[in-house]
């Protein structure tokens, strides 16, 4: 009886203490559009290097291979304004210390090329180019969530996500709305000093990343 009396005790002293506990609430928002785009590149999503001679590489510091045009193209049914992201899928493999010969050695500008054994190979950098939007060129804007004021880019070299970037004629007017977006880029292979590879047989570069884009 003194045992069930003293369990009805503790559980009316805790009840009060749950019944005057805070609450917050959490809403879903979103917009359904009748718009839909389509993003692709130029030639498929595939930049093949080829093989590279170990001979070519230098020895005690790191290599810039020739550079490759990509571009990425983003069609619409209608009128649409987008803005993109990249995230890179190999982010664990970019070698530290890596920068694109002009300056910019900023991490968050470069990319992972994979690695052999544990060894980190090297890395890569996209520089853009001037995008365009119905074949008319635009401004590249760039902006995070975090700071959503658009800007313009402070690097030629396109940065990982949370960097989000747009288009249009400045930064005052925001990205434009158009069926055709074209971003064209250039991509920079860059391989660490060799002696730090084993190039006892091929090894194989395994780049990747993620473009993702977002209407607005």
């Amino acid at each position: 009886m003194k045992k069930t009396t003293w369990m009805v005790a503790v559980a009316a002293a805790v009840l009060p203490t749950l019944v005057v506990a805070e609450s917050v609430d959490l809403s879903v928002v979103g917009t359904i559009i009748p718009t839909s785009c389509i993003p692709a590149f130029a030639g498929g999503g595939t930049v093949d290097l080829r093989k590279i001679s170990a001979a070519t590489l230098n020895k005690t510091t790191q290599t810039l291979l020739p550079t490759h045009d990509i571009s990425l193209h983003i069609n619409c049914d209608a009128e649409a304004s987008v803005e993109v992201s990249v995230r890179d899928n190999r982010t664990a493999t970019k070698l530290p210390g890596i920068n694109d010969g002009a300056g910019n050695n900023d991490p968050a500008l470069f990319y992972g090329l994979g690695e052999i054994n544990g060894i980190r190979i090297g890395g890569f950098a996209l520089r853009h180019g001037r995008p365009e939007a119905d074949g008319a060129p635009q401004t590249l804007m760039t902006r995070t969530l975090a700071a959503p004021a658009w800007q313009l880019p402070a690097s030629p070299l396109v940065g990982n996500a949370p960097a989000l970037y747009s288009w249009g004629s400045g930064v005052a007017a925001g990205p434009v709305a158009a069926r055709h977006h074209g971003f064209p880029m250039s991509l920079l292979p860059i391989i660490g000093p060799s002696n730090a590879l084993p190039i006892t047989s091929e090894i194989p570069l395994d780049g990747s990343v993620t473009f993702e884009m977002f209407y607005l």
